[in-house]
This record gives structure tokens, sequence and C-alpha cells, in this order.
């Protein structure tokens, strides 16, 4: 193999050439894009033959190799979706591309588009990588339906414990909230006297993004709150961020820009390696994907927009600019699997992060 065509099969190239393939607006660059893919009919299998070659006990496929199959997929939605179908939202288009076609006859329609032959091993390989590729869609979807969900007072009292929570964690020293609205809720960055309202751009998932991130790094989430609220001429509204930095991450999820993270979480699960295809017979039946892997990254989000809110000297009034600058920063980083302060200027990746216990 020549070094020109080994230059060809980089990973990086090759990650590159995916990402403007698949985005959704007209540029030269996607059709070029899409040129170059299209001379490499056999990118799949070259792809699994790598991953039989390096990982031959085939329980853990890279994430590289993950994400040529999970364009295999949107590329085969692209070829069998109708003519006369209206254009899908990017949601829909993305994770729920292919309503035709069973998940269970997915592994064989993509390995019949793509000329691997049924039963192979190379077949078996494509099953393990689907079954990844297409939980990550479940989560997405999950993702999606809890953004949709409202804040508001459960039957059972569940939003209204899990909110005393989040004080009980982000406000240790005044654990004794007594009742539930208030001005009270200003102190850890809320806008309005019912954090409900403040949600009702995300939903629950709002809620669970910043549970996640107060019972993840505990004592340190309080005293993140103390130098966000209590930051003197630079303070900026703690829990407002995280709506902000969990609304991103829901629409970097919505157009598959969070794929590398997503690709590689479902790889790394405790039972990852057992996880079959889903059957359309009994996807209803199917346990709720664990949102842990999107929570992560929102809390991650909410970290680096601290680090860079401290470095940066702003105050409350640029907050929303600054909070769009970070996110326009980040995006094209995060598309490739990066998330560090690389993005924002730093000259290391670590260079003012913030420090956890």
């Amino acid at each position: 193999m020549s070094s020109a065509w080994e230059l060809y099969l980089t990973p990086s190239l090759t990650l590159s050439l995916l990402l403007e393939a698949e985005s959704p607006l007209p540029s030269l660059a996607r059709w070029l894009s899409q040129l170059a893919l299209y001379f490499r009919p056999a990118l799949l299998r070259q792809a699994l033959a790598y991953e039989r070659e390096q990982r031959p006990e085939g329980e853990v496929v890279g994430a590289g190799t993950l994400r040529v199959v999970d364009y295999a997929v949107w590329r085969l939605a692209q070829q069998t979706q109708p003519a006369s179908a209206p254009s899908s939202p990017p949601a829909a288009a993305a994770y729920r591309p292919l309503s035709s076609i069973p998940p269970e006859d997915l592994p064989a329609a993509l390995a019949l588009a793509v000329g691997i032959e049924v039963p192979s091993v190379e077949h078996d390989l494509l099953s393990l990588a689907l079954s990844r590729v297409l939980s990550t869609y479940a989560l997405v979807e999950a993702v999606e339906a809890r953004a949709d969900r409202p804040v508001q007072q459960e039957d059972d009292g569940t939003t209204e414990a899990q909110l005393r929570e989040v004080w009980a964690l982000l406000r240790p020293e005044k654990r004794d909230l007594g009742r539930l609205e208030g001005k009270h809720w200003q102190e850890i960055g809320f806008q309005n006297v019912s954090p409900s309202t403040d949600f009702r751009r995300v939903g629950m998932l709002g809620l669970d993004s910043l549970l996640y991130f107060a019972r993840t790094y505990g004592s340190r989430a309080a005293e993140i709150v103390d130098e966000a609220v209590g930051g003197g001429e630079h303070w900026y509204p703690l829990a407002l961020a995280s709506i902000h930095m969990t609304a991103f991450a829901l629409d970097l999820a919505l157009n598959r820009d969070l794929q590398m993270f997503l690709l590689r979480a479902v790889q790394t699960a405790p039972d990852a390696a057992a996880s079959p295809l889903p059957s359309s017979s009994s996807s209803s039946d199917a346990p709720a994907p664990d949102l842990t892997p999107f929570l992560r990254l929102s809390s991650d989000l909410l970290l680096l927009f601290h680090a860079h809110w401290q470095q940066g000297g702003y105050t409350v009034m640029q907050f929303e600019q600054v909070s769009g600058e970070f996110q326009r920063a980040l995006r094209p980083w995060i598309r490739r699997g990066v998330l560090d302060g690389r993005a924002l200027g730093w000259e290391r990746w670590d260079e003012g992060g913030v420090k956890l216990d």
C-alpha cells in the first residue's frame, strides 16, 4: 500500500471527511467530502478488518470504527428515504433515520449495501458495532424526551425532593430550605423564585443535569457556586449557566455533533459487550437508556465554562455573549471528540481548569 493511500486512510482525515459529508448545509467542502467517500466504497469493510486485526477478541470496537459504521447507517438512510418524503428536522433525520427497516434487519441490509457476506465474521462484528451505534440513538431520543418533559410537581413529590436535594448539596450551610419557592434560589444562580420557570428551556433534563453536577462533585460543587454567585463584580448565575450548558449539549446531541463522545461512552459501558441489537417487536419493553454519558458531558461543559469565566474577568452583563462565544468555539472541537481549553485559546489543555479533589 502506498504512503499516499495510507495517508488517505488516516483516522483523522477519515473523521474530517465523515463530518463534512454529513453537513446539512450545501457547500463545496461537503461535496468534495462526499465525492472522496464515494471513491472509498470499501471504507466500512476496511474499518471492520482493522478491528479484527487489532482486537481479535471481538468484544471491543474502537470509537473510530463505530463512527464509520454510524456514517454508513446515515448514508443508508439518505439512500432509502423516499424522494417524496418531506425534509425532516435534524433530530428526526439523525436518530430516526431508518423507520422502514426493523433494527434486527439492519445488519443484513447494511452488509448488502457495502458488500459484506452474510453470514461471516465481518457480519458478526458489524452487528456488534451496530448495537453500540443504535444505543446512542436511543440515548439521544431519551434525552430529547426528558427535555420535553416540564419540571412540575409530581403526585409522589419526586420533583420537589430533587429540588430540595439540589439546594442541600449546593448550599450545605443552609440545608433546611423551608418553603420551596422564594428568592433564596437566586443564591445558587436561578433567576426566578420558582426554579421550574428557569428550567422551561430544557425541562426535566435541566434538573437532571444540575442534580448530577451537585451529586458528583459534592463539596466542590458548592464551592463553585460560591465562586460564581459570590464572585463580586465578576459574578455570574451558576444555575442559569448549567441550563445553558445542558441546552448546548442537547443541541450537540440532536445535530450529531456529540457522536464521538456518545460512541466512546456506550463502548465502555459495563454491559456493552453483551448489548444486543434492539428488536422492533420488543422496543417498547426495553429498559430506558442510562442518561449518565450525557449528564457527565453537560457537567464537564459547566466546569469548563466556570474556568473560562474566571480567567476572562467578565461581568454578568456579558453572560449571554460569553456563553454564545464559548459554545461556538467548542462545537467544532467537540464534533471531533475533544473537550478542553485548547478551543478557548489556552496554551495548555488544563490551564486554569477547575481542580477537583
